[in-house]
Parts: C-alpha cells; sequence; structure tokens
C-alpha cells in the first residue's frame, strides 16, 4: 500500500523504539552518534536556543534597526542580493504615518 496509511501503521512502534534506543543518551551524544554514522539530524530549538544559534552570528544574519523604545535587533530577510545589505528600517511610532494613509483615501 502506498500513501500515508502505509507509514502511519508503524509510527507508533518505531517511535517507541526509537526512544528506547536514545533514552540513555544526552542530547550532545546523540548528535555525535548520528553524525558519526553519517544521518541526518538537527537539535529542536526553542526561541532563545534559535536566537542563540551560532550560524546566526557567523553568517551576520543579525541587523540593527530603530524603534520608538530605542534600538533593537532584528534577523536579516532570507533573500540575498549580491554585494547588497538588506535595510532595516524602523518601526514606526503609533500614528506616526496616520495622516498620510488617510490622505491616500481621501
Amino acid at each position: 500500500m502506498r500513501g500515508g496509511a502505509a507509514v502511519d501503521h508503524h509510527d507508533e512502534e518505531l517511535t517507541a523504539e526509537l526512544e528506547s534506543c536514545f533514552a540513555g543518551h544526552t542530547a550532545e551524544g546523540l548528535i555525535a552518534l548520528l553524525d558519526g554514522a553519517g544521518i541526518a539530524n538537527a537539535r529542536l530549538r526553542d526561541i532563545a536556543g534559535f536566537a542563540a544559534h551560532p550560524q546566526l552570528e557567523a553568517r551576520d544574519r543579525w541587523g540593527e534597526f530603530g524603534s520608538p523604545v530605542g534600538p533593537l535587533r532584528g534577523l536579516l530577510p532570507p533573500v540575498e542580493v549580491a554585494d547588497r545589505r538588506a535595510p532595516m528600517r524602523p518601526v514606526p511610532a503609533l500614528g506616526e504615518h496616520t495622516e498620510a494613509v488617510r490622505a491616500e483615501f481621501s
């Protein structure tokens, strides 16, 4: 049988087997074992772990932009253009563009 039904049939059994095999390992130990065996893997991160990922810093993916509360740091857009850094424009203050937007509809 092809499709999702065949895959789902053994999902619980496979999950139980994997959890049993991985139970005695740390995350770092598992990553080392999987990497050593040539098995693709990735660590599931929370927001703080994602923001602290060393590749974001290494690839210079952070930019600074202004806001009404002061400078903030954010990720650059994922699409890059050679020899151009994406602009990080400031967050507008509440009501900053209200009159201009209203004028467009007058």
